[in-house]
């Protein structure tokens, strides 16, 4: 007999792939509580991006260390999976760090190594636009660069799991012929459900499955559809994944930032084209899935039939998966 929607929840580890938090040390990192009051026991959150130089990256990357350090009582900064598992166990929301972008390494590979023992345990190699390593999604699609062919095995070596996010096509298909470990789209959708340059293909969506990886359905309205994130609309491209794949190649990345009162007008302006016209970037009041409404997910998944193994699966168990196989424990 299935359990209810809540034991299933309250059972679940309950994954976040990416949050769209803005990477400032400006940021107050006690947003965070909307993934912790919500059940959430895992999120990835964003330190850098190419719009920003490598020492803004760091800059960041300390400030946000140093919180989480001072925070103890709530919060676990975690670089394993015994990390992982002991938070939940003391109650407190596990917390790594991902990079969107290779700008970050301002072209050093070594660059690697120090952000993994800053705690970043996950990284895309372009956002939207190309850089040395990597063709973005909205820019001429150059492919992997052989300085990106060395960061794929660099990444595989050190532990941090290797995500195509933001990627262009082409890109995203050298990158996961080039992994030897599973690799993700933390938080992308099917351009099947919704078209947009930020969506991914049926071919990508296999090829990343094949690596034993898993897509994170964006929570963002304007890659699910009609600027809609309700639950009904994650629903289509979570059906849609595990139809095309299976239900253990599908999570969450939700992509969602809590209000803040950082004024990021003159960061964005400064570089429009990282987010280009006719790609809905301007559509007014952009509505966002938020950790408040999984346990209303996890109910309307039990109504369109999912099993509660393959519920557990994409609420964290299949990012957990990757992550149990790609974190390592090393000499940097």
């Amino acid at each position: 007999m299935s359990l209810s929607a809540t034991d299933i929840y309250n059972e679940a580890l309950v994954w976040d792939a990416h949050a769209g938090v803005f990477p400032s040390p400006q940021v107050d990192l006690n947003l965070l509580k909307d993934w912790h009051e919500n059940g959430v026991n895992y999120v990835s959150i964003n330190v850098g991006f190419d719009v920003m130089d490598w020492q803004q990256t760091l800059a960041t990357l300390a400030a946000y260390r140093h919180w989480m350090l001072k925070q103890q009582d709530k919060f676990k900064l975690v670089g394993s999976i015994s990390d992982i598992e002991d938070a939940r166990q003391q109650g407190k929301l596990a917390v790594s760090f991902d990079i969107e972008g290779m700008n970050a390494l301002n072209g050093d590979i070594h660059m690697l190594g120090v952000y993994h023992v800053l705690g970043v345990r996950q990284m895309l190699f372009a956002y939207n636009l190309n850089n040395h390593a990597a063709g973005g999604c909205h820019d001429d699609d150059i492919g992997l660069s052989q300085f990106g062919q060395e960061i794929v095995h660099e990444m595989n070596r050190l532990g941090i799991i290797v995500d195509c996010s933001h990627a262009a096509y082409r890109t995203t298909i050298d990158i996961m012929a080039e992994s030897s470990k599973p690799v993700v789209f933390s938080h992308s959708n099917p351009t099947a459900i919704c078209v947009h340059q930020r969506n991914i293909r049926d071919d990508q969506i296999k090829a990343c499955a094949k690596t034993g990886g898993v897509i994170g359905v964006n929570g963002m309205g304007i890659f699910l559809g009609d600027n809609n994130s309700d639950n009904e609309t994650l629903i289509k491209h979570i059906v849609y994944l595990s139809d095309l794949v299976g239900a253990e190649h599908v999570g969450l990345g939700f992509d969602y930032s809590p209000p803040t009162d950082l004024d990021l007008s003159a960061i964005l302006s400064s570089r429009p084209d990282f987010w280009p016209a006719g790609q809905a970037y301007d559509t007014p009041h952009i509505t966002h899935a938020s950790p408040a409404q999984l346990l209303g997910l996890t109910d309307s998944l039990q109504q369109q039939g999912f099993r509660d193994d393959e519920i557990r699966g994409i609420l964290g168990e299949n990012f957990h998966r990757v992550a149990s196989q790609t974190w390592t424990q090393i000499n940097n």
